[in-house]
């Protein structure tokens, strides 16, 4: 394939022809993307199904409890072996989650390169290295800046209660009004951000340095970052509320059974309804594996345009 062809990344592009162009990138390889990367997809769904059992069998039971009868019932030992087990699925889950990602991002990169996306010879797949390594570095650096706004949050959130100003529903709601505000201004901060990564992952030299290096090209592009990724979001979450529907519905009933239960009901689930569940959230996870995997491609590309745009500048 030529480099002149249409879905080439050096183009200037428009906000729909990015949402566009990334779709038709992403349907137009499907298949080959689909058998590089069906085992960590599978590996992927079984993390998400153990996550997702794990919060609503083990945690969930747990909250509602202590919130009916009050921690004093519950027993040290097996609260800190609930928590653990939750942070190590969750942990695993982002693990596996990044190293999904990293396949659509070494597709990217070899589309960056070569103008193409090519067939994996093996049926097992291929991985991507270089790409999951750059994207858990950007992934560890992005994590540390959320921490430090959270403990910002968190330093504000304790000023206000201790300075005795949540004393009345209305001040309290003017609190949290007071903190969405904070919220997304932060996210408009950060935004910026999603080209330095992008270009960082696709095409960067590994280093442990932070990928934050053009942040002020990305700011100046800030309309373009923030409607393709609402509208990369919308889509994506309506999809995978679709997809996990039926997941959703076993969950609830979950929920409202532990509900019964902590106020003196018998429980009322079938003995393999633990079995449903993860069933359920696995094939939901599988599924979800590839509707996510399409938000990275219109990123993909709004980091081509603005790179373009850049080039042609300078």
């Amino acid at each position: 394939m030529e480099k002149t062809d249409e879905l080439l990344l050096q183009k200037a592009r428009s906000i729909p022809a990015v949402i566009s162009d990334g779709y038709r990138l992403y349907t137009g390889n499907f298949k080959r993307l689909f058998r590089a990367s069906w085992m960590v997809a599978l590996l992927y769904a079984f993390c998400f199904a153990m996550m997702m059992s794990t919060l609503i069998g083990d945690v969930l039971s747990i909250v509602v409890t202590a919130s009916t009868f009050g921690l004093q019932v519950l027993q040290e030992e097996g609260l800190t072996f609930t928590y653990l087990k939750a942070a190590g699925s969750v942990l695993l889950f982002c693990v596996v989650m990044l190293a999904l990602a990293s396949y659509a991002f070494g597709a990217c990169a070899e589309h960056r390169q070569t103008g193409q996306i090519s067939r994996p010879t093996r049926w097992w797949g291929t991985f991507y290295l270089k790409p999951f390594l750059r994207l858990l570095v950007a992934a560890l650096w992005m994590s540390l800046v959320w921490l430090v706004v959270a403990v910002i949050f968190g330093g504000i959130i304790y000023g206000v209660v201790s300075a005795g100003i949540v004393d009345s529903l209305w001040k309290s709601v003017a609190t949290i009004g007071l903190l969405i505000i904070l919220a997304c201004v932060a996210g408009a901060f950060l935004l910026p951000l999603a080209y330095p990564v992008t270009r960082f992952v696709v095409g960067g030299t590994l280093s442990w340095r932070p990928p934050f290096g053009g942040y002020g090209l990305g700011l100046h592009h800030w309309s373009l970052l923030f409607v393709m990724l609402l509208v990369t979001a919308i889509v994506t979450c309506l999809l995978t509320f679709i997809c996990e529907l039926p997941a959703f519905v076993i969950g609830t009933a979950n929920a409202k059974a532990y509900v019964g239960e902590a106020m003196g009901d018998p429980l009322g689930l079938p003995e393999n309804m633990a079995l449903m569940a993860f069933v359920a959230f696995l094939v939901a996870g599988f599924v979800q594996a590839y509707v996510h995997l399409y938000s990275i491609f219109p990123l993909y590309y709004a980091y081509g345009s603005i790179d373009y745009e850049k080039d042609s500048v300078y």
